[in-house]
């Protein structure tokens, strides 16, 4: 008997909207309007920023949004923390981070900006490693009893890539999501880089920078140990895309994986937003009128993410993923 589709369920302001996936290879969600209040306070909370480089300002400000959106029991930093990598970055950012307000766990994903300093990329992983206290740049973690696993480039960018994984991480990958996803309810994995034909502006190779976010055989292996786990939800950064696109989030499907694929999330960016314009030139936006990040609750088989805009102080798109 075939696996029924999976299913994404995307709220809106009294609508609910059921998308069952079934066949296209990567499937865009419709935008959602904010959802009514009255959420379950039950579960475990995870909150998700990327892409701080440099913002301080913007880092306090949405950490308070967070804050006043209720408690949690994680945050994640999903890569470029910093601008460059440097010591006195470091250093400032952990003086915001540490003045809160904060939940009393964070986890953080290495990106590319950690890597700018031009020092050589050991020095510079291990001053990541030492200002975050994670253990390596990847790891699983369990929030609650969610299991939680970070990815992160061991390299610093070149002319071809901006991230390099390595075969170990890799085959460590493979083997850890094997495990976790032997257990109840879903998987999240957070990396810095996106993967093809995923959330926003992953689809074809454009824009200023033409370089690709992992080597080709990187790529293709995770789209193949993500697409046997319909219970897994990637989350990513780097794009600095608007979570009120449509593509935010899809469900990505594998050929030769589950036929229902994996889930692909958006995190949006702190520091300054990046569009096309009609000439199909990228440009940046303003970075005070853009910060944003998600709230991610798991309860049971359900994966409730919603993606807050931190200077309207809007809930701008919300997906309910069924991992169960």
């Amino acid at each position: 008997m075939s696996p029924s589709p999976r299913r994404l369920r995307v709220l809106g302001a009294g609508v609910v909207g059921l998308l069952l996936v079934a066949a296209a290879v990567t499937v865009s969600l419709t935008r959602a309007e904010p959802p009514v209040a009255g959420a379950a306070e039950s579960g475990v909370v995870l909150d998700v920023i990327s892409d701080v480089q440099g913002d301080l300002p913007d880092l306090e400000h949405a950490l308070a949004g967070l804050h006043e959106a209720g408690p949690a029991d994680a945050l994640v930093v999903v890569g470029d923390l910093v601008q460059t990598g440097a010591v006195e970055e470091y250093e400032a950012f952990r003086d915001v981070l540490d003045g809160g307000p904060t939940p009393d766990r964070t986890l953080f994903a290495i990106g590319n900006h950690e890597y700018m300093t031009g020092e050589p990329a050991e020095v510079l992983t291990d001053r990541f490693l030492e200002y975050t206290g994670m253990p390596a740049p990847y790891s699983r973690t369990d929030v609650g009893d969610v299991p939680v696993i970070v990815l992160g480039s061991l390299t610093a960018p070149d002319d071809e890539v901006l991230a390099r994984l390595g075969p170990e991480q890799l085959d460590w990958f493979d083997r850890e999501l094997d495990r976790a996803a032997a257990g109840p309810g879903p998987v999240l994995v957070f990396a810095h880089h996106p993967l093809p034909d995923t959330v926003s502006n992953t689809g074809v190779a454009r824009g200023n920078d033409r370089r690709a976010q992992y080597p080709p055989e990187e790529q293709d292996r995770l789209l193949q140990i993500l697409g046997e786990h319909p219970d897994a939800v990637l989350f990513t950064g780097h794009t600095h895309r608007d979570l009120r696109y449509d593509d935010w989030a899809v469900r990505r499907e594998v050929p030769g994986g589950h036929p229902d694929g994996f889930t692909a999330v958006n995190t949006g960016a702190v520091q300054t937003p990046w569009f096309f314009t009609p000439d199909g030139e990228e440009v940046p936006g303003s970075p005070e009128e853009f910060n944003q990040g998600l709230r991610v609750r798991v309860a049971g088989d359900s994966v409730d993410i919603e993606a807050h805009d931190f200077r309207t102080g809007e809930i701008v798109n919300r997906l309910e993923v069924d991992a169960g």
